[in-house]
Formats: C-alpha cells, sequence, structure tokens
C-alpha cells in the first residue's frame, strides 16, 4: 500500500486516535473481532494509485507488518477488560460465600444428629426404633439445615457457570 505524506499522516493521526479511543473504553471480544474483521478487508483492498511501481514486494512486506502488529494489538484488547473486574469479583465472592456457608450448615446439620443431647433439647420424639432411641425434632431440624446447606452448595455452583 503506497501512500503519499499527506496522506499517511491522517492514517497515522486517526490511527493514534482510535487508539486512545480504545484505551478510553473498553471493547467487547465481539466488537474487537469485528473490527479486525473490517481492519483485514480494508487492508485487503489494493490501491488504486502506486507511486513506485518497482517498490511494490516491500509494500506488500510493510503491509504484512501492519497486519502482524495489528493481530498483537487486538489479542492484547481481547483478554482483559478493566470494567469486568468487579463483577468477575463479585461472581467469585458470591460463590465462596454460597459454598462455605452450604459446607457450614451441612457440617452443623451432621454434629446436631450425631451428638448426644439432653431429653429436654430433643424437644420430642415423633417415631420410636426402640424404647431407648427414635427420631426427634432436633433431628427434623437438623435435616432441614442440611437440605439448606446442599441447596446453597449447589446454588454456588449453578451461579458460577452463568
Amino acid at each position: 500500500m503506497s501512500l503519499d505524506q499527506e496522506d499517511n499522516s491522517e492514517l497515522e493521526a486517526s490511527f493514534n486516535q482510535f487508539i486512545t479511543e480504545l484505551n478510553k473504553s473498553p471493547v467487547s471480544k465481539a466488537g474487537a473481532l469485528e473490527m479486525e474483521q473490517l481492519f483485514f478487508s480494508a487492508m485487503r483492498v489494493k490501491p488504486e494509485h502506486t507511486d513506485q511501481p518497482n517498490n511494490t514486494s516491500s509494500a506488500h512486506s510493510n503491509d504484512a507488518e501492519i497486519l502482524h502488529g495489528m493481530q498483537k494489538l487486538l489479542n492484547a484488547k481481547q483478554g482483559f477488560i478493566l470494567k469486568e473486574v468487579p463483577e468477575k469479583a463479585a461472581r467469585w465472592a458470591s460463590f465462596m460465600a454460597l459454598s462455605a456457608a452450604g459446607i457450614l450448615f451441612i457440617t452443623v446439620g451432621f454434629v446436631l444428629i450425631t451428638t448426644p443431647a439432653s431429653p429436654e433439647f430433643e424437644i420430642a420424639t415423633i417415631f420410636y426404633f426402640n424404647e431407648f432411641d427414635g427420631f426427634t425434632v432436633m433431628d427434623m431440624f437438623a435435616l432441614v439445615i442440611i437440605f439448606v446447606g446442599i441447596f446453597f452448595f449447589i446454588r454456588a455452583f449453578t451461579q458460577r457457570k452463568k
């Protein structure tokens, strides 16, 4: 691509303005891919006039270098968007809180079932296994706590995939 000095400086100024705007507001991955396709299609267009017909191979190599440099720039811009950091941190914190609460509830539920308690604390026996042991109201509360813990734990992983 051969441009005269005036066109080249205009193109360079426009490109610098484009880079400045990209730094101000991040571009989504889809937007960057669309811009990349537009850029590559524009670079493949042959110029209508050539100033130096003998220098076409060097112009072609310059085009390849520009394309390679633009590819590096677009790849660098696609990976990390600063505006997404708080959202990702909030999702990670939510995942950690829900999974920790789930594990805590499950543990407390099993502790309530396995540790012996005084008859006053067990409130009433709903179903007797034998004359000394049975299913009590405290066991029912412990099972509800375990199910809530399982719900929190599963919810943490399902929110993580969204």
